[in-house]
């Protein structure tokens, strides 16, 4: 029973961990209900607007992942627990002021646009889904807290902090 309740929080933890990975449009499916953001071609640079687009988009279809992950009867607390912190920044985010949204959002599009040319090519696409690997420790790696320092060695102050709640 133990190893089945273990097994099931690894498989919530890869759902938590694999969206929060690289924010990558090239690399996410598009939920039915989703806003139609344009994929762009694997090797088709991409702009501030189509990643904001994006990260909004995969935003919400994240919100309702969790909604269903958390309707389940036989959740063990402790993933219960991380669905609900992930849910409560996710939708911190997405209450916040469109510029105030979109000014952390530039920030995260300016550390991944490495050449700073305005747009995020498919090598850069790349790189940063490196950097993510190796910071999450691969897809199954244990998420940091969300005031943890970011890939590139800058702290993401503007993140709320971590839950204390054991």
């Amino acid at each position: 029973m133990r190893s089945m309740v273990v097994a099931f929080c690894a498989v919530i933890a890869l759902s938590i961990a694999a969206p929060a990975m690289a924010a990558d449009p090239a690399d996410g499916a598009k939920a039915a209900s989703a806003p139609a953001v344009r994929e762009p071609a694997d090797n088709a640079p991409i702009t501030f607007e189509e990643y904001r687009d994006w990260r909004l988009a995969a935003m919400e279809r994240r919100l309702s992942e969790i909604e269903v992950q958390l309707s389940a009867a036989d959740l063990p607390a402790p993933c219960k627990a991380r669905l609900e912190e992930t849910r409560a920044y996710y939708k911190w985010l997405a209450n916040l002021p469109e510029a105030e949204r979109d000014k952390r959002f530039r920030e995260r599009f300016e550390r991944i646009d490495a050449n700073h040319d305005g747009v995020i090519d498919a090598a850069e696409r790349a790189a940063w889904r490196e950097r993510q690997r190796a910071y999450y420790g691969g897809r199954g790696g244990s998420r940091q807290p969300a005031s943890a320092p970011t890939p590139d060695g800058k702290k993401d102050t503007a993140a709320p902090p971590a839950s204390t709640k054991h």
